[in-house]
């Protein structure tokens, strides 16, 4: 084993060692770190005379309510996987690892995720893989959902225009891509049980929402009202930095950016997804620092909930005796 291979284990052992609250309250000093380096706390501050606040802080603030939502929607799909914790419980593992996930590189936050879910909501590992991946298949679907509604209404020439000013960054990103996953098959290929352990996982993981179907129902729906939510919380956040939020501006901000942001290996997509909001802006033709703005503020927008809502959860799990209780076992 390689040294980083071990000490990327010994750091996920160390992050599971230390209760759920100490983990969340150390990831969002880690990420509030990671947004001063960035210098995006300093871009907000330095902007705050030109925003209207009026329209600005209740849009960020009803992005709570997208919080619950998706918590809400990550206990659905710890049903769907056999799960038996209860929702506060639910809900306290998923801000945890929403953090997580921002704060930490992809190699660790990835199995971060799938690990704390196993350790507290009684999953298997396949089945709290199964969380994660599904997760993923959720919302990379309905950004792409919107991203082609945006295509679809006028925003392809917009598209073309980009690909062609960033092909030769967008070739070498394709190549990269091509020669991890040629790597990748031949490994798989040549290692018969990992490839046996894939085929079963991919069957298992595919089967749940045929098993569960109103679980999965209820995964899906609260998707399609968490987007929803969040086009309006953007629209609003345009507004208050001075921008018309017209919905063709709204779902190329909304789309593409947002899945290309959530794909790539920097944590929490930062950096990518505002730089690909600015260059939509300016297709647009709309003033793209204001663009910038709302963008930062969205994402602020995710740090101002998370201890409220998380506490929120806490209080919940104290009130219900759901830390007494425990989860009760997976099946996948």
């Amino acid at each position: 084993m390689s040294e980083d291979a071990r000490s990327g284990g010994g750091a996920l052992r160390s992050l599971l060692a230390a209760p759920t609250p100490v983990i969340f309250v150390g990831s969002i000093i880690l990420a509030v770190m990671v947004l001063a380096w960035q210098g995006t706390l300093g871009k907000v501050a330095a902007a705050a005379d030109t925003l209207e606040w009026r329209q600005a802080v209740p849009a960020m603030l009803l992005y709570s309510v997208g919080l619950g939502m998706l918590a809400a929607r990550w206990h659905a799909l710890v049903r769907m996987a056999g799960g038996g914790a209860s929702p506060p419980v639910s809900a306290e593992v998923f801000l945890t690892s929403v953090v997580v996930n921002y704060a930490a590189p992809i190699g660790l936050a990835v199995p971060a995720r799938a690990a704390l879910s196993r350790r507290d909501l009684g999953l298997t590992t396949h089945g709290s893989a199964a969380v994660v991946l599904w997760e993923a298949i959720l919302d990379l679907g309905a950004l792409a959902a919107v991203g082609g509604l945006w295509l679809a209404l006028g925003g392809l020439d917009a598209a073309r225009l980009l690909a062609e000013q960033g092909k030769g960054w967008a070739l070498s990103v394709a190549a990269l891509l091509i020669v991890a996953g040629l790597l990748g098959a031949a490994a798989i290929g040549f290692s018969r049980r990992v490839r046996e352990r894939l085929r079963r996982f991919a069957g298992d993981a595919i089967s749940l929402p045929a098993r569960r179907p109103r679980s999965a129902v209820c995964a899906a729906a609260l998707t399609v009202a968490f987007w929803a939510l969040q086009l309006a919380i953007m629209s609003r956040l345009l507004a208050s930095a001075g921008v018309a939020p017209t919905p063709l501006l709204v779902l190329g901000l909304m789309g593409w950016p947002m899945f290309i942001g959530m794909v790539s290996p920097v944590p929490g997509g930062a950096g990518a997804r505002e730089a690909l909001m600015v260059a939509v802006a300016g297709f647009a033709r709309v003033d793209g620092a204001a663009v910038l703005l709302a963008a930062l503020l969205y994402r602020m927008a995710l740090f101002v909930s998370l201890p409220v809502i998380y506490a929120l959860a806490r209080l919940w799990r104290s009130r219900s005796g759901a830390a007494a209780s425990g989860p009760t076992g997976g099946t996948v």
